[in-house]
């Protein structure tokens, strides 16, 4: 669309307007190099020729159809073949001009009017590959004067343009639609590793914004024993190569998010120009195999321990009795004694533990207070916590705490677990706090918080795991024993650490709002 410099009336040094070649509906030629520039509703001046506007003048639509009138045929509502006269009203505009047609041959006009009718709707359409130009190409064919081919060959060629930017347009819009509401990351990357573009399933995924990702790089998104790898497969695809790779994201709260990674090359006139990465969140995936790979541990243990508890308990029941009554007959070996019993009485405990995990318990839910529960527990381990020198603390609880619907002993093992486990790791003594509020409005959360030696971070995800322990004479069981609990239960257990500083374990079980209708299992 031309701009148009103008004056009101013509004289010069009169003030100059510009207004849009769209807003033309007829140039009007006076006198030599004077023409009349007419809108729907005003008229203008300007100090030119006709030939002045040649350039833009068929590219718009303008046409001569009179000795003195260049009139917008894309503004052409009416045509009166008796009269020779065409009406010029734009589609926003109420108001009318009128313009001579009578030397121009009727048929040029309606061709030219049909043609351009077809460039409006192209130009209107959302589907440009509906269109055909049959009807340009046949008017084209059958015109002989040169005057008029001329004329519909340019209205074909600026059909076929628009057709084409419609097309590029389209494909344009298709491939952003792609690429910004496509459910997994997709980003883009320059040969230097900067991201370039992103969509926002990557933005959410991270945690991060557009300012704080684009146009930098993203090594601080990647896990640092992975950067080397990644760095790699980015070298390899530079090459040209597309690679498939699994890769450890970072969050910005600093979770882990699993990531399935598909790096394709950006070609650019033949040259490897960059590399786009299209990502999968695969956490869940993760989560559940790493579920599946206990379930599958658990199953063995089971197994395992159906198959050997009870044929252990016989012959260790007859050493137990045999020791104590060496002891009473043998003088002088007390001490020896006291270790054996000891240790037949740890085998005795683990055999205990591995009945826990073969057998399916009898369990009875039942509507529960939980700080009752761990009042209870505390009692009971109060005496083991004054040799161990270990304050017991309950520090916060909210009045308004939900009930859980529970057995009560499994969680009160539950809470003996973890309280061992918490002095334990703590040799010379310390402080265990413990919280109870509620998580939400249908889970309430269970804190404990020790001061001991801590627990190293890449050991924490295996916590729960038969035979896996960090303690010198530990089995794991104990703590398997609890993960099976809370998660028959329907709730969850958080553990975190810092060695030498202490670790937190978080229960989050459901309110018995949740369970409303006690189980029986």
């Amino acid at each position: 669309m031309q701009k148009i410099p103008v004056t009101r009336d013509g004289k010069k040094g009169s003030d100059i307007l510009i207004i849009h070649s769209d807003d033309v509906v007829k140039i009007e030629s006076v006198k030599e190099k004077e023409l009349v520039i007419h809108t729907a509703n005003n008229k203008y001046y300007w100090a030119a020729t006709l030939e002045a506007f040649e350039e833009w003048m068929y590219e718009e639509g303008f046409r001569l159809i009179d000795q003195m009138n260049v009139v917008n045929m894309n503004h052409v509502s009416e045509y009166d073949l008796k009269k020779g006269i065409v009406t010029l009203q734009p589609e926003h505009e109420t108001q009318s001009k009128a313009a001579s047609a009578a030397w121009i041959h009727k048929d040029h006009i309606i061709n030219v009017m049909n043609m351009l009718d077809e460039l409006k709707k192209l130009n209107k359409s959302t589907d440009p590959d509906e269109f055909q130009d049959d009807i340009l190409e046949s008017i084209l064919a059958q015109e002989e004067d040169s005057r008029f081919a001329r004329s519909y060959a340019m209205i074909q060629a600026i059909f076929e343009k628009k057709k084409a930017e419609k097309q590029l347009e389209q494909s344009e819009q298709r491939y952003k639609s792609l690429f910004r509401h496509n459910p997994d990351p997709i980003c883009s990357f320059d040969r230097n590793g900067f991201c370039t573009s992103a969509n926002p399933a990557l933005f959410t995924m991270t945690g991060y914004t557009e300012e704080e990702l684009l146009n930098k790089s993203i090594h601080h998104l990647i896990v640092p024993e992975q950067l080397e790898r990644w760095h790699d497969f980015f070298a390899d695809t530079l090459r040209g190569q597309t690679r498939h790779y699994e890769v450890t994201f970072l969050h910005k709260n600093q979770s882990y998010v699993e990531l399935s990674i598909l790096n394709v090359p950006i070609v650019v006139n033949g040259q490897f120009n960059g590399v786009y990465m299209i990502g999968k969140d695969i956490s869940e995936r993760k989560r559940a195999e790493q579920m599946l790979i206990r379930s599958e541990k658990l199953s063995i243990v089971g197994q395992l321990a159906a198959g050997v508890a009870h044929e252990i308990r016989n012959p260790l029941t007859s050493l137990k009795g045999f020791v104590q009554l060496m002891q009473t007959k043998v003088k002088g070996y007390d001490s020896y004694f006291e270790i054996m019993k000891d240790e037949l009485e740890r085998i005795n405990f683990i055999v205990s533990e591995f009945l826990v995990i073969s057998k399916p318990q009898s369990v009875r839910y039942e509507a529960k207070d939980a700080l009752q529960i761990l009042q209870n527990t505390v009692v009971l381990l109060s005496s083991q916590a004054l040799i161990h020198k270990v304050k017991l603390l309950i520090e916060e609880t909210q009045d308004n705490l939900s009930s859980i619907n529970c057995d009560e002993n499994q969680i009160k093992q539950v809470f003996i677990n973890i309280l061992n486990n918490s002095m334990d790791a703590m040799p010379n003594g310390g402080t265990i706090r413990m919280e109870l509020l509620n998580h939400d409005h249908q889970h309430i959360m269970i804190r404990f918080m020790d001061e001991g030696c801590g627990i190293p971070e890449e050991r924490i995800p295996r916590l729960g795991e038969p035979f896996y322990t960090t303690k010198e004479k530990g089995t794991g069981l104990g703590l398997m024993v609890t993960f099976k609990i809370i998660e028959s239960h329907g709730g969850r257990m958080l553990i975190h650490s810092q060695v030498n500083k202490g670790t937190t374990v978080e229960i989050i079980l459901p309110t018995a709002l949740v369970h409303s209708n006690p189980l029986k299992c």
